[in-house]
């Protein structure tokens, strides 16, 4: 568990690929037993989020090691490759959702993401998608493009955003789940 003590008024914890291991940020002057208290808190989804990122793909156990040992050292020639791919499948995939969904986005960014399949920021219609997805079934890559999609509808996970999803993509918790067993790094 490493603790880095700043100028802030909140702590923020964060449990970080490929190990699991607990990155901390904590105001200046916070005790460390309410740090170590927090941390029992959460103790459960700390747990969940750390068997999220064990390396395990069911389809394909050495396609994740193999995606391990590349981590955020994306060479230039598989960076281009990969938007090459994705831009292709996307110019099949954007017209169909953004006519479901009812939404566009303003700008789609495609590169390597450290903890995550996409986002999205409602506010500018901006989505960003996570290059990994180039390597996987295009299954995923629609998945998250419906997803952050439906956030131009609906922010946040709530009842309203699943209620969408279910109505866009009817097989979409089934999609997440697979999705989950593969490891960002």
């Amino acid at each position: 568990m490493l603790v880095t003590r700043k100028p802030i008024k909140n702590m923020y914890l964060r449990v970080k690929p490929p190990d699991g291991h607990l990155e901390i940020s904590a105001p200046l002057r916070m005790r460390t037993n309410t740090i170590e208290k927090f941390v029992d808190s959460r103790r459960t989804w700390i747990d969940q989020m750390q068997e999220r990122m064990v390396p395990v793909n069911p389809l394909n156990p050495s396609d994740t090691q193999e995606r391990h040992s590349l981590g955020d050292n994306w060479p230039p020639e598989r960076r281009a490759e990969a938007k090459i791919r994705m831009t292709a499948q996307l110019s099949e995939l954007l017209p169909r959702w953004t006519a479901t969904v009812g939404r566009a986005p303003t700008a789609i960014s495609l590169r390597p993401m450290k903890t995550r399949w996409g986002s999205c920021t409602p506010r500018t219609g901006r989505i960003r998608l996570n290059l990994e997805l180039a390597d996987m079934p295009e299954r995923f890559l629609e998945y998250v493009l419906v997803h952050e999609l439906t956030h131009l509808r609906a922010s946040g996970h709530g009842t309203e955003f699943q209620r969408l999803m279910s109505q866009y993509l009817p097989q979409w918790k089934t999609l997440r789940a697979e999705l989950n067993h593969y490891v960002i790094l």
